[in-house]
């Protein structure tokens, strides 16, 4: 019988989250640097600042999604670690007392 389960289940939904987070915050980041490379389109005459700008707010949304995505895998791993360390602890209780 295995035991907690619910952990397993909520490890397999850090994994889902973290890939739809990684994707969409993708996705996002470019669409927002896009639109933010427009926005100060209109308020300056300069191009290279657009460029710049939709740049920098593309490649700042893309690390963060990048991060958030390494958190949800890192906790996903630390549930696998709780419950091989349960299994490992009642492992050797089972064999020093039996």
């Amino acid at each position: 019988m295995e035991r907690y389960p619910f952990l397993r289940f909520a490890a397999g939904v850090l994994r889902v989250v973290g890939w739809i987070a990684l994707v969409l915050g993708v996705i996002g980041s470019i669409g927002t640097g896009i639109v933010v490379g427009m926005t100060v389109g209109g308020l300056m005459e300069i191009p290279v600042i657009n460029i710049l700008a939709g740049a920098m707010v593309t490649i700042i949304g893309i690390m963060g999604s990048f991060l958030v995505w390494l958190f949800l895998l890192a906790a996903r791993e630390a549930f696998y670690l709780f419950i091989d360390v349960e299994q490992n602890t009642r492992n050797t209780a089972e064999r020093t007392t039996g």
